[in-house]
């Protein structure tokens, strides 16, 4: 929900502004916007560390899902998908700088519960953080891929984003169930 999603979006963000907007005359160009989102997750990733040690990991990982399943439903419910001009490429950008700062506060807020859930064995905990690494590199890959698909198959990505909320809604409730509600098996 965070590595992955922070890595796959700075990835297919100019590649959507580019299949998005780029349409339109006087389009955007892409590579001029490409580095706000990867630049605002990471200093979000670095400012969070610092709280997320403080109030836990397990309630900023569910403030990452909320934010990010409000800036997928803004998404699609906006328009911004499917824009009818440039009018609306401002907002796009915004949401999704707002998605890049919500992946960032997850990326630091998952740093922080790792070690707590797997207390009994550090080991294991470094391994998780090795293994999301790896799972999370993937994220570019197929979120562009998956983009593209869609893109090239509806003209749009709704359908791309709509997984992306399913799948976001489906790991918060996990995240909230086992690390967060009270009386939860491992708080963190």
């Amino acid at each position: 929900m965070t590595f992955g999603t922070f890595a796959g979006l700075s990835a297919a963000f100019p590649m959507m502004i580019k299949a998005i907007y780029g349409k339109f005359e006087n389009a955007p160009d892409p590579l001029a916007y490409a580095f706000y989102g990867p630049l605002i997750g990471s200093a979000a990733r670095v400012l969070f560390g610092f709280v997320s040690d403080k109030t836990g990991g397990a309630i900023l990982s569910t403030i990452t899902g909320i934010g990010l399943i409000i800036g997928g439903v803004l998404m699609i419910q906006l328009n911004l998908l499917t824009p009818t001009s440039l009018d609306s490429f401002p907002l796009f950008v915004w949401i999704m700088l707002m998605m890049f700062f919500f992946a960032g506060i997850g990326n630091a807020s998952t740093f922080r519960q790792f070690p707590i859930i797997f207390q009994s064995n550090p080991i294991h905990a470094s391994g998780v953080l090795g293994w999301t690494a790896a799972v999370a590199a993937y994220g570019p890959f197929i979120f562009n891929m998956l983009i593209g698909i869609v893109i090239g198959a509806t003209g749009n990505a709704n359908a791309f984003f709509w997984g992306l909320i399913i799948f976001v809604l489906i790991a918060t409730v996990i995240n909230w169930n086992y690390y967060q509600r009270k009386g939860c098996e491992c708080p963190c």
